[in-house]
């Protein structure tokens, strides 16, 4: 690998990093919070610009950016920034007591997953809480991505960069330019943000609240500054609000590049959000049907079964009713959503809507071949034949998933006391979920684990935003065999 590559490339994330830290610690100027609670912040952004500057300076600008020196880069700013920004949480008396509670949020908060340890939120600075929020709404879209948006020029393989963080099976650039196609991404998702803040607060949020709770939907991620979630409001429209915005940040960005700079017929040809509709609508109407008894009102069951549903599919996490006391098969449709996912290059975490259509297909052609055996099947994706490497990709990459699964889920059962909870402790963290089931749902938090189910689920969390292979390239031994530069 080229060391010196990724040396520069590290030290403009970090020197990204500390831009950042620059919103929440205005946030606690404008709240008149302590010097100490301003100083959580000025010591990580010293700490991240001064590094990445340094960095800068003994790296390589113009140095390739191969597909393993992209790999490895973005699984390690990841997990840099996780640390990084995890320093002012552990210095805040409340909540994060160990330097791993810290860790664990803000893995939590950058890959959007939304699970946490803090026991009562509302005893957070709003400097803190807004970092939280704020992480999603980077890791929902990437970090990688807004770097690249905002740089005044990349690298021509920079697309390696990208396609190893952008969720999905494949990876497209939407115009010639690599940044350019990062900007128009931004610019649509923080025009959504604004739209959907403006939508909470006519709902009656007030401006930091509806800010705190957009950003938690456009990056599908669900930390919230109530105790109670969403259900802290108890408004249906804001329900209402959240359930649109998050099935919207859940679908394709480029079907709204397409449709929006393009044409709007080529930006919804895509199978894949007609499926990912789909699931939404039956999912709905069967927990609709499922729960109907546990409450009164009928409208009321039809918006609390639509935000469940959307909240889980989607990997947002947020609640709004205790989904865990529901029937068991109300529970195990949301256990399936969970590891469906949304669509790929949306901001959602599982296994993605695409990669369940292409095996779905490729398990019917299998059928048909079977039956018999001289019929010429061919698979289709978007009306187009699918690429026969896509589909080895997506078989590849869920026999390193049901693996990576197992070994987590085997990890965490050692402090866990039964199946059903370290299933779902793994299937709601692994798929970037947050809330579970069991004692890790909707109204508990994984404050009591042990360190060592912490720190797995931790990189579970890392696993899966990342889509497994950045994170196994980083735990290779094979990656530290050779760090000079690549010839």
């Amino acid at each position: 690998m080229n060391i010196k590559t990724i040396n520069y490339l590290l030290g403009r994330l970090l020197q990204v990093l500390a831009l950042l830290m620059l919103v929440p610690l205005l946030v606690a100027f404008i709240y008149q919070e302590g010097f100490k609670d301003k100083l959580y912040f000025i010591l990580p952004i010293l700490i991240s610009g001064l590094g990445g500057s340094l960095l800068v300076k003994i790296g390589d600008e113009q140095g390739h950016i191969y597909t393993r020196e992209a790999l490895f880069t973005t699984a390690a700013c990841w997990v840099i920034f996780s640390i990084i920004g995890a320093i002012p949480l552990y210095l805040t008396p409340t909540n994060y007591h160990t330097f791993l509670d810290a860790f664990f949020e803000m893995a939590s908060g950058f890959t959007t997953c939304g699970a946490s340890v803090a026991n009562d939120v509302e005893l957070l600075p709003h400097s803190i809480i807004m970092w939280r929020s704020l992480s999603h709404l980077i890791g929902g879209m990437g970090i990688l991505v807004f770097t690249l948006a905002i740089l005044p020029k990349s690298n021509k393989e920079s697309s390696n960069l990208l396609q190893a963080e952008m969720p999905g099976p494949s990876f497209g650039k939407l115009t010639p330019k690599l940044g350019k196609t990062a900007r128009v991404l931004y610019i649509i998702y923080l025009v959504m943000t604004l739209i959907t803040v403006i939508f909470l607060m006519f709902g009656g949020m007030n401006l930091f609240d509806a800010i705190i709770y957009a950003m938690g939907a456009a990056g599908t991620g669900g930390f919230a500054n109530k105790g109670l979630s969403v259900g802290y409001y108890d408004s249906r429209y804001i329900e209402l609000v959240l359930s649109v915005a998050m099935i919207l940040f859940g679908v394709n960005f480029n079907l709204y590049y397409y449709a929006l700079i393009r044409s709007a017929r080529e930006g919804f040809k895509s199978e894949e959000l007609y499926w990912y509709l789909g699931i939404i609508a039956i999912a709905t109407g069967l927990i609709f049907f499922n729960i109907r008894g546990y409450y009164d009102d009928l409208a009321y069951t039809g918006i609390q079964s639509l935000f469940t549903v959307s909240s889980i599919m989607t990997t947002t996490g947020y609640v709004s009713a205790d989904y865990g006391a529901w029937p068991m098969f109300s529970r195990n449709i949301l256990i399936l959503l969970m590891f469906i996912g949304a669509s790929a290059g949306s901001t959602a975490g599982g296994f993605k809507v695409s990669r369940f259509l292409i095996l779905f297909k490729a398990t019917i052609n299998h059928i048909k071949k079977v039956i018999n055996p001289r019929r010429v099947t061919i698979t289709k994706l978007d009306g187009k034949k699918m690429d026969e490497e896509l589909e080895e990709a997506v078989n590849k990459y869920l026999v390193s998933y049901i693996l990576l699964f197992i070994l987590f889920m085997v990890i965490v059962s050692r402090d866990v006391e039964n199946f059903e909870a370290a299933f779902a402790a793994v299937a709601t963290t692994f798929n970037n979920v947050g809330p579970g089931l069991k004692d890790f749902g909707p109204v508990s938090s994984f404050a009591a684990m042990a360190p060592t189910s912490k720190f797995t689920l931790t990189f579970a969390m890392l696993f899966g935003r990342l889509e497994l292979y950045p994170m196994l390239l980083l735990f290779s031994p094979y990656s530290y065999k050779k760090l000079a530069k690549r010839k």
